[in-house]
């Protein structure tokens, strides 16, 4: 069949007589019933949107047709008017889930100016309940059926009477893949119930609580500097309050030894406290970006993982030598170590998330214990049920977990905020901090113009008023405009990585940014276009040359690329601190401590001329710079404090700290110069106990 020439079906899709709510297509399996998308070659399950199941199931009705975007309009929102772009935003959020490219479908096709064509064979799949229904079927009328589900129960019968012919031969080989399938899967367990119970009520914030594996023992920060060793009941025992901030305690599994780290200026050091908060040793401060809990590997070393720019990195620690060895851990180049925990038989293994953000839990020696089809970035192990406790892949973070068969099991939802850290004893009960904030970004009398309990905004304000952000209000990163007293949203997108930069344009008509490793054009509506950065890794930096031609860079390369996303130069320049100065064509480099701008990167050296000598703590995490009215901003952080910072060009010697305090997350300046920063706010965090509950009997 020449699919290209497809006839276009704009008539309404009719009912049959015969439905069916699973189908097989490619190695994916649809259950419309649940709202399902099993992917059984990752060996995964999507929960997907309603509206997005009721668009897949439309498709697959139609198989082999087109669907005019006017159809489908009708048939998903009946009596409705919506916005141009809502089929688009179902469209992508759908493809995303198929891992489908509409450059280069292979599940569903862009026909231009008719509609779209859902490309793959599709079989039904039948099951034992479908069977026994078959012969009442005649029972249900579709008066029966709640109406907005009306044309979607009439798709599903219109599939079966087109496909009735082939049915039966598809089928049998759709359902034995699937007996195959599910007769390799463990034996499902009885699930165990938890209940939550408060271990701190005092206002304040608690956080990075860890538990005794065999004593009575809890250790945890207070506001952001005091360590406290309590009972696992809460009673206080010792405390110790230092000048700088720490974080992360973790107890020796036998031993009353805890061990912690402090942030001091660009470095971490790692401390090491008996149960009634005496110092034990010290080690020498080690550069670092930011940390995760120590995992102790024996009585004398420790697993490591401490963060620079260049990612995470695995040390093992000998705490007598005072010796830190670099660990190679079994990972590619675009694949990222997140941290490491001790687990089955006193093992240290790592977990490693992959280029498609892909977790798996490895040992040195590169075998594969666990997978799981998400980033993981909260784990702990439960002695008492073998298994490895983690956040799940939702927005909400909540906690399920994994044992060693593949086997998964539900821990426990969060109803407000998120859980930020685990500790779990040997009796399996679970420890943690659940925390809530809002963030806000204030406008110049002080008040909200947008706030949230996301934790990522990037607001950049234009000459004209208008703000664009950044917020992972959804659970996704999604683009915002705030204008004439409105919030937009412009994007429509499901992934995992934050975006990093939003610029606008110097006419102020587009908005660029990242995702991932694309480039993304917007103006006041939608998405313009996107394409590859072509840059090996996520983008660092980016912004204008002009109202024509943009630039990205990765630290190592700098791309230049016009509004099609043609890729115009590649030019090698190595940097952490780029910026270009659209009025004065000039780039402006940051190289150690010195501030530079030169005409060009390509003869950097030959052109370069000297602006500013930056003191150390303006430079360390250096990030989010802007060039507003020839002022220099941007942000840094030193003792794990938030610096925000100003450097006018026509005096650069004048370098200034706006802002300087904890938990800033990004800044904007407003029209008339005036800082808004977007900082979290009314941050509330609590110890908490989940306990397993004995089974009924």
């Amino acid at each position: 069949m020449d699919r290209e020439n497809t006839a276009v079906d704009d008539s309404p899709i009719h009912a049959s007589t015969q439905t069916t709510t699973r189908f097989q297509f490619a190695h994916w399996q649809f259950f419309n019933d649940k709202d399902e998308l099993h992917d059984m070659q990752a060996q995964s399950v999507t929960k997907l949107e309603p509206q997005v199941a009721r668009l897949l199931t439309l498709l697959i009705a139609q198989q082999g047709q087109v669907l005019t975007k006017e159809t489908l309009n009708k048939l998903l929102w009946p009596d409705t008017i919506v916005e141009a772009n809502s089929l688009y935003q179902l469209l992508t959020k759908l493809r995303k889930e198929l891992q489908d490219n509409a450059k280069n479908p292979k599940y569903i096709k862009t026909v231009p100016k008719k509609g779209y064509l859902f490309l793959p064979s599709v079989s039904p799949i039948e099951t034992l309940e479908q069977a026994t229904l078959v012969a009442t079927q005649n029972l249900v009328t579709t008066s029966q059926i709640p109406s907005s589900k009306t044309n979607l129960y009439k798709s599903m019968q219109l599939l079966m009477a087109k496909k009735r012919n082939w049915a039966l031969t598809l089928c049998a080989g759709a359902c034995f893949s699937t007996i195959a399938f599910l007769s390799s899967a463990p034996d499902t367990i009885e699930p165990t119930q938890y209940e939550r119970e408060d271990i701190t009520y005092e206002l304040g914030v608690e956080f990075n609580v860890a538990a005794h594996m065999q004593h009575d023992l809890l250790a945890y920060i207070e506001q952001f500097n005091t360590l406290k060793i309590t009972t696992k009941a809460g009673q206080n025992q010792y405390s110790q309050t230092f000048d700088t901030r720490i974080a992360h305690p973790t107890w020796h599994p036998d031993k009353t030894k805890l061990a912690f780290w402090q942030y001091q200026n660009d470095m971490c050091v790692l401390h090491i406290n008996d149960e009634q908060a005496r110092s034990i040793h010290s080690s020498s401060p080690i550069p670092c970006h930011l940390i995760r809990p120590p995992v102790w590997q024996s009585d004398n070393e420790l697993i490591l993982t401490v963060s620079d720019k260049t990612g995470n990195s695995a040390y093992l620690y000998r705490i007598e030598q005072q010796q830190l060895v670099k660990i190679p851990l079994p990972q590619k180049s675009d694949e990222s170590y997140i941290g490491a925990i001790r687990a089955w038989e006193d093992q240290v293994y790592y977990v490693i998330v992959d280029a498609d953000h892909h977790s798996r839990l490895v040992s040195l020696d590169g075998n594969i214990h666990m997978t799981w089809p998400y980033p993981l970035w909260l784990f702990n192990f439960d002695p008492a049920k073998q298994s490895i406790v983690s956040n799940d892949g939702s927005a909400h973070h909540n906690l399920v977990a994994k044992l060693r068969s593949g086997q998964t099991y539900p821990v426990f939802a969060t109803s407000q905020g998120m859980f930020t850290n685990l500790s779990i004893d040997k009796n399996g009960d679970i420890y943690t901090a659940a925390e809530t904030w809002q963030v806000n970004i204030r406008d110049q009398d002080n008040l909200p113009i947008f706030s949230s309990s996301s934790h990522d905004f990037l607001p950049v304000t234009n000459p004209l008023g208008e703000t664009v952000f950044m917020s992972r209000r959804t659970g996704q990163c999604e683009i915002y405009l705030h204008a004439n007293n409105q919030v937009k949203q412009l994007s429509f997108h499901k992934g995992y990585k934050y975006v990093n930069f939003l610029a606008w344009d110097p006419l102020f008509s587009k908005i660029l940014s990242n995702r991932d490793n694309e480039l993304v054009l917007y103006n006041r509506e939608d998405v313009l276009v996107s394409f590859d950065s072509q840059h090996t890794s996520a983008p660092h930096q980016f912004g204008w040359l002009d109202a024509q031609n943009i630039w990205s860079s990765d630290t190592e390369f700098v791309h230049t690329f016009n509004l099609d996303g043609d890729l115009l130069r590649k030019t090698k320049f190595a940097s952490d601190f780029l910026i270009f100065d659209t009025k004065q064509q000039l780039w402006i480099v940051l190289q150690g401590n010195t501030l530079f701008q030169s005409q060009s990167l390509t003869n950097f050296n030959a052109h370069k001329r000297l602006v500013s000598e930056l003191p150390s703590d303006a430079v360390h995490m250096i990030k989010n710079p802007r060039l507003i009215n020839d002022t220099l901003y941007w942000q840094s952080t030193w003792s794990k404090t938030d610096i925000i910072w100003k450097l006018p060009l026509t005096a650069p010697h004048q370098v200034t700290k706006l802002k300087q305090e904890p938990l800033i997350w990004h800044y904007d300046i407003a029209p008339d110069g005036a800082l808004r920063v977007a900082k979290m706010e009314s941050v509330e965090a609590d110890i908490k106990r989940i306990k397993p509950q004995p089974k009924k009997t």
